[in-house]
C-alpha cells in the first residue's frame, strides 16, 4: 500500500509490474492513519492487490476526479464534494456510504501564554496569526461557519494564514506560523507542539459527516465494491474509532 499526492499516484500506475491488480483511493488527508491501516489489510486479504492512496483536501481530489483522475473510490470529509460528482455522473448508483464523524478543535502554538476557553478568547491581541484551511476545504467551511454562528467571522477574517487542509494548518501551528488553528479532533494524533486549547461543545458543533462512494470509471469495479465492503466492517470502525472519528451523524433536523 503506498500513500501519494495525486499527481505522483498518477504517475505511479504506469510504473507497476504487469499482473498486479491496483485500486487507486481518492480520500480526505484527515483518514489517512486509519485509512491505511484498512488500505494493509485490504492487500493481505486480496494477494497481488495494490491499494495506493491519493490524499488531500476533499474539494481538491473531487475537482482532479471531475477532470478525469482515473479514481476508483472516493472518500470525502464532506457530502458536498461527492455531491459534485454524482451531479457529473460520476458516482455509481447505490455505492454511497456514510463512514464517520468528526468534530472542531482550536489548537494553539506552544508559545502562546493566554488562556484559548472559547470562540471569543480567539480575537485576543495575543493571537495574531489563525490558521485555518481554504473556504473550498470541508474543515475550512465547517470552521467558518462554527465562527460565524459565534458572530466572530467578520472580526477574525484578517488574521487568518490560509492553508491547504486540516493537515497543513496543524502543521502551521507546529512550526509556530500561527499561534492558533482550526483542525478536526483526529488530527491531533498527528501533532508535534500544537496541543488543543478549546473544543467547541456539542451545541456549537456543525454537522461533520464522512461520505465514500464507488466512482463510474472504476477499471476494477468488483475490487471496488469489495474496498467499500471493507471500509464499513467490524476492523474498519475500530480504525476509525482508535483514530478518534465518532459514529456517522444523524441526518440534520428540518
Amino acid at each position: 500500500m503506498r500513500t501519494l499526492g495525486v499527481a505522483l499516484a498518477l504517475a505511479v500506475i504506469v510504473a507497476e509490474p504487469a499482473g498486479a491488480e491496483e485500486l487507486l483511493v481518492a480520500a480526505a488527508v484527515s483518514l489517512r492513519e486509519p485509512l491505511e491501516a484498512i488500505a494493509h489489510r485490504f492487500e493481505a486479504g486480496h494477494p497481488g492487490t495494490r491499494v495506493q492512496l491519493a490524499l488531500g483536501a476533499s474539494s481538491a481530489l473531487s475537482a482532479q476526479a471531475r477532470a478525469g483522475a482515473p479514481f476508483d473510490v472516493f472518500l470525502a470529509a464532506d457530502e458536498e464534494s461527492l455531491g459534485a460528482l454524482a451531479a457529473a455522473g460520476l458516482v455509481r448508483a447505490g455505492s454511497r456510504l456514510v463512514l464517520a464523524g468528526n468534530r472542531l478543535v482550536v489548537i494553539a502554538s506552544a508559545e502562546l501564554r493566554v488562556p484559548i476557553e472559547s470562540a471569543a478568547d480567539l480575537a485576543r491581541p495575543e493571537v495574531r496569526r489563525i490558521a485555518l484551511a481554504e473556504r473550498a476545504v470541508p474543515v475550512g467551511h465547517y470552521a467558518r461557519e462554527w465562527l460565524a454562528r459565534q458572530g466572530l467571522l467578520e472580526t477574525l477574517e484578517p488574521r487568518f494564514v490560509t492553508t491547504e487542509h486540516a493537515r497543513a494548518t496543524l502543521a502551521a501551528v507546529d512550526v509556530g506560523n500561527a499561534e492558533a488553528g482550526i483542525v478536526y479532533a483526529t488530527d491531533l494524533q498527528a501533532a508535534r507542539s500544537a496541543r488543543v486549547a478549546f473544543t467547541p461543545p456539542d451545541a456549537e458543533q456543525p454537522r461533520i459527516v464522512y461520505v465514500a462512494a464507488q466512482l463510474t470509471g472504476a477499471r476494477a469495479p468488483a475490487l471496488a465494491s469489495a474496498f467499500l465492503a471493507a471500509l464499513s466492517d467490524a476492523a474498519a470502525r475500530q480504525d476509525l474509532e482508535a483514530a478518534g472519528f465518532q459514529p456517522p451523524p444523524g441526518d440534520p433536523a428540518p
